[in-house]
C-alpha cells in the first residue's frame, strides 16, 4: 500500500478520505493548505498526493508544479477538483498531475486511480514490508517475523486474498477458492474460519490485524503479500 497526503480545505471531505483510505489499508495524512503540506513534508513523504484544485491560496496546480519540480517522478499526484471543465484539466496536467478525480469522489474509482499509480511507482513504492505465503511450505512470513504455519483451508484463503492484490476479496471469492458452492456454503462458516485466521496473524504497528473484514462485503489483506512456490 503507499503513503499519502491528502491537502483538502473542506474538513468533511478531509476526514471521509482520511477513514476511507486507512481503512483501505494506506498510511494516510491530511492538511487543509499549503502551509499544513509543508508542515507535513518535513516528518512524512509521501508516496502519493492527492491535493484540492480550489485551496486558500496558491492553487492546487501551482502547488502541485512545486511539488514535481522538488520530488520530480518519485511521487504520484492526483488533482481533486468540483469542476470538470477542459482547461482545468489541462492546466493540471501541465502542473504535473498524473490524473485527476471530479467531486463528489467516488471511491471504487480512487481505489483503481490509487492502484494504477503505485502499480507505475514502483519500485518507488518499497516492498520492503512484504509479507510472503509459501504455497509448498503453507507458511505464511511477516517482514522480520516468524513462519505462521498454516491448515490447507486457511493457505487457500490466503491465496485468494494474495491473488485480489490488496483489494477486496468479496464472500463469493473466498467460498470457492474452498472449494464450495456460495449458494450452498454458510457464510457463518467462512466467518468463522477467518476469524480463527486472523488469530494466527500478528498485529501491525498500528494495532490492526492484517486481515480486515469490509462489513457486508468481504475480506482485504492490508499489506503486500507475494506468493512463492
Amino acid at each position: 500500500m503507499a503513503r499519502i497526503i491528502i491537502v483538502e480545505d473542506d474538513l468533511g471531505q478531509q476526514e471521509e478520505l482520511l477513514a476511507f483510505l486507512t481503512h483501505s489499508g494506506h498510511e494516510a495524512r491530511a492538511a487543509a493548505d499549503e502551509t499544513g503540506l509543508e508542515q507535513l513534508l518535513r516528518q512524512f513523504t509521501p508516496d502519493i498526493v492527492l491535493l484540492d484544485y480550489n485551496l486558500p491560496g496558491r492553487s492546487g496546480a501551482v502547488i502541485a508544479a512545486g511539488l514535481r519540480e522538488h520530488f520530480a517522478l518519485d511521487i504520484g499526484i492526483v488533482m481533486i477538483t468540483a469542476r470538470s471543465m477542459g482547461d482545468d484539466r489541462a492546466e493540471c496536467r501541465r502542473a504535473g498531475a498524473d490524473d485527476y478525480l471530479i467531486k463528489p469522489i467516488d471511491f471504487s474509482e480512487l481505489l483503481a486511480l490509487l492502484e494504477n499509480l503505485i502499480r507505475r511507482l514502483k519500485p518507488a513504492v518499497s516492498d520492503v514490508h512484504s509479507w510472503t505465503l509459501s504455497l509448498v511450505r503453507s507458511e505464511l512470513v511477516p517482514p522480520g517475523g516468524a513462519a505462521i504455519a498454516l491448515t490447507g483451508w486457511e493457505l487457500l484463503l490466503m491465496q485468494a486474498l494474495a491473488n485480489a492484490n490488496n483489494l477486496l476479496a468479496d464472500r463469493d471469492t473466498l467460498i470457492r477458492a474452498l472449494g464450495k458452492n456460495p449458494l450452498a456454503y454458510d457464510p457463518r462458516a467462512l466467518e468463522t474460519n477467518i476469524s480463527r485466521l486472523r488469530r494466527k496473524l500478528p498485529p501491525l504497528d498500528d494495532g490492526r490485524n492484517p486481515l480486515q473484514a469490509m462489513r457486508g462485503m468481504g475480506y482485504q489483506f492490508i499489506r503486500p503479500l507475494v506468493i512463492v512456490s
